[in-house]
């Protein structure tokens, strides 16, 4: 999957034959690979159109999981709480047990209620009922004010 970074008002620049695009969140240039597109286009898509406030979102924290250092991609707080936990694919990992598996254990430390996987093309969004230990898929990502 490639995207057009231009066309939705992200800076990009050339060094050295790499590309890189400004991240809004990070305040800074990174350079382009297919993990950090998918990155990039879901923190467009959760600010730009679904209104999901921009400081209000954390991208690639450490976190600890059973004494080691994990880091993930995407992490969105409501009211100071973590609330929406997302795990990002490059386009040509699918989204399947595995993935679901990876940003379960991130869960297990951030205990968030709503997850999402994606990779530009696949999402798999649920809701997770900490009680009863059991995931409730949705059809779409949940908006800001749900959350």
């Amino acid at each position: 999957m490639q995207f057009n970074w231009e066309n939705i008002g992200i800076k990009t620049r050339v060094e050295k034959n790499k590309q890189y695009f400004f991240d809004p969140i990070r305040k800074r240039y990174l350079l382009v690979t297919p993990e950090e597109e998918v990155r990039q286009w879901i923190i467009y898509h959760l600010t730009h159109e679904l209104d999901y406030p921009a400081t209000n979102i954390a991208v690639e924290k450490q976190i600890k999981y059973l004494k080691r250092n994990k880091r993930f991609d995407v992490l969105i707080y409501k009211g100071g709480e973590p609330k929406l936990l997302i795990e990002c694919k490059a386009p040509n990992v699918a989204i399947n047990q595995l993935t679901l598996n990876q940003i379960a254990t991130y869960n297990f430390t951030l205990n968030v209620p709503y997850l999402l996987l994606t990779n530009g093309a696949q999402q798999l969004c649920c809701r997770v009922n900490s009680v009863t230990k059991t995931c409730e898929f949705l059809s779409a990502i949940p908006p800001y004010k749900s959350l």
